[in-house]
């Protein structure tokens, strides 16, 4: 009779553990399974990892081919933009001297810029 209770007691144990691991992997772990089900595509996970001002700058520096560009000051100034930002779009480089600036939809840009390209959160001008 005790093994037929330690048999019941370890098998109640084991399913609330279970189901706590489930929880945990799914709910609060902030797993995604589509950066699992393609993980060799060049672009896999990049919309979970960087905001969406990063995606944008890259994909309107490889349409207009550029070869280094700027970031405005109020970009300059939110490190986490600014770096990711650097980082992503490597080889394409960031340079102070450069002409192409971008400046997010709700600056104010200034006079004497060409607007280049307008995305749905950056602008690239020609300063």
């Amino acid at each position: 009779m005790p093994e037929v209770k330690i048999k019941k007691f370890k098998f109640f144990f084991i399913i609330p553990c279970v189901i706590q691991l489930f929880y945990i992997f799914y709910f609060r772990s902030g797993f995604q399974y589509e950066i699992v089900k393609n993980p060799f595509n060049k672009n896999a996970g990049i919309s979970h990892a960087l905001s969406v001002e990063v995606i944008e700058a890259n994909s309107i520096l490889k349409k207009q081919k550029v070869i280094d560009f700027n970031l405005s000051e109020v970009l300059k100034k939110d490190t986490y933009l600014y770096q990711r930002t650097i980082e992503f779009n490597y080889p394409i480089r960031i340079s102070e001297s450069s002409k192409l600036i971008f400046f997010l939809n709700t600056e104010k840009i200034p006079n004497g810029c060409k607007i280049i390209e307008i995305g749905k959160y950056l602008t690239l001008t020609e300063c």
